[in-house]
């Protein structure tokens, strides 16, 4: 089994990420829709959504958002916030059949570069663009994995995290193709192990997933107060792209 579907559904990583902060996401959400301007008829895809902080924020504002994700677990937290402009979808987004109905595409808090294969990453790209409308924005919030891999490299960090008497170890390493994070859990005497893993991918080879569609990158950010990108300094890639008219 791939490693996201059995950690994205275990209880062990609701209860780590349970204070994941909707104020970091309300902000981001701000930022963005304040330098897109969308349209209060946008109807905006939020891929990889999790739980639907973001999706929720949007909504907020007044915007049509759909939410996909692939874990049950997720989408449970998730499902009580639905209303007539706002739909949580459990989809695997390798596998996405829109075409042309999305203003914008969001994929937000390094909700992608997971599976194994170099192609399936090319191929979501491909789905993304197709199921875009034209002029439609995509916007992927990505970590800076040059910079992740220099405070691996220095740090060799290792941190434990107790939660609700259950003790998390957790370690970080990497190699030439994928940041890992491997999770140790000691639940009542009972260990049991998790890894996360996470493509490492730069702004070139962002770029080169959209070789040859009609799509071009109008900015790139940094962090979410969408500061200025710097690939040594800072923590987030944020890129915007933008679907050109046919």
């Amino acid at each position: 089994m791939e490693w996201f579907k059995s950690w994205f559904d275990s209880k062990y990583y609701h209860i780590l990420y349970k204070n994941r902060n909707t104020q970091e996401a309300h902000f981001l959400i701000k930022n963005l829709v304040n330098l897109l301007i969308p349209e209060k008829n946008s109807l905006f895809l939020d891929l990889g959504c999790g739980s639907g902080r973001h999706s929720i924020e949007l909504n907020k504002m007044g915007y049509k958002v759909d939410g996909i994700d692939l874990s049950t677990k997720s989408l449970e937290i998730a499902k009580p916030f639905e209303n007539s402009r706002l739909k949580f979808i459990r989809a695997d987004f390798r596998k996405l059949d829109f075409e042309n109905k999305y203003d914008f595409i969001l994929n937000l808090f390094t909700s992608f570069g997971y599976f194994d294969k170099e192609n399936e990453h090319a191929q979501v790209f491909k789905q993304i663009f197709k199921s875009l409308k034209n002029n439609g924005h995509f916007v992927i919030d990505f970590l800076n994995t040059k910079k992740a891999v220099k405070n691996i490299s220095k740090t060799n960090p290792q941190q434990t995290i107790h939660i609700d008497n259950i003790e998390f170890r957790i370690k970080k390493t990497y190699d030439n193709n994928f940041i890992y994070k491997n999770i140790e859990i000691v639940d009542s005497g009972k260990k049991i192990s998790f890894s996360e893993k996470v493509k490492i991918i730069t702004l070139d080879k962002f770029l080169k997933y959209f070789d040859g569609l009609n799509i071009h990158l109008e900015y790139q950010f940094g962090d979410y107060k969408l500061s200025n990108f710097d690939e040594n300094n800072s923590d987030r890639l944020i890129l915007i792209f933008k679907k050109k008219n046919n």
